[in-house]
C-alpha cells in the first residue's frame, strides 16, 4: 500500500523532459533559432510516442534539415521556482547532413553562427555555459543541476560533471 501511495504522489507531479539539439555544419557553425525575440538552441518538449532517435530527426526536420552522428551530450536537471518538479534537459549534438534551414512556425528567424557569435547573442547564461561546455568537450557526456528563479537568476547547484 505504501508503494502505491508513493507512486500516486509521483504520478501527480509535472516532471517532463525537454530536448535541445546543437547542430553543427561543415563550417563549424551551430544552428540557432530566434524565439520570443531571443536567439537560442532549438528544442522542444519530448511528448511524442516515438523513439529518441526518431524524435531528434523530427526536431531537425522541423527546421528544414536532416542530421547524422546524433549523440547525447548532456543531461541537466532544472529546478524552476514556479514549478514543483524538475525538468530534465537533454542536450543532443548532431552534424548537419542536408536541407535548407526553415523557420519553424513558432519562431521568428533561424541561422548558422560560430560558437563565439552564439555566445554574444544567446541571452540565457545557463544555456551559454552548457553550449560552451558541450562544444568545448564534444567527446564527453555532461551533467549539472541548475536552479532558475522567477527573476531569471541562475545558480548551478551542481557544477558540471562527467557522466561517461
Amino acid at each position: 500500500m505504501l508503494l502505491f501511495c508513493s507512486s500516486s504522489l509521483f504520478a501527480q507531479q509535472d516532471n517532463y523532459t525537454f530536448f535541445k539539439l546543437i547542430v553543427s555544419n561543415a563550417d563549424n557553425k551551430i544552428m540557432l533559432v530566434k524565439w520570443g525575440g531571443s536567439w537560442e538552441i532549438p528544442g522542444t518538449r519530448y511528448n511524442m510516442p516515438s523513439s529518441i532517435a526518431a524524435f531528434v530527426d523530427t526536431l531537425a526536420l522541423e527546421h528544414g534539415i536532416t542530421v547524422h552522428q546524433k549523440k547525447l551530450s548532456g543531461l541537466f536537471t532544472f529546478k524552476y521556482d514556479n514549478r514543483p518538479a524538475l525538468t530534465i534537459m537533454q542536450y543532443y549534438t548532431a552534424q548537419y547532413n542536408s536541407g535548407k534551414l526553415k523557420v519553424p512556425e513558432s519562431c521568428e528567424d533561424i541561422g548558422w553562427f560560430t560558437v563565439k557569435e552564439a555566445m554574444a547573442i544567446i541571452p540565457y547564461p545557463e544555456m551559454k555555459r552548457i553550449v560552451e561546455k558541450i562544444t568545448g568537450n564534444p567527446k564527453k557526456l555532461w551533467g549539472a543541476a541548475v536552479k532558475k528563479s522567477g527573476n531569471n537568476e541562475v545558480d548551478f547547484t551542481e557544477d558540471f560533471y562527467e557522466l561517461n
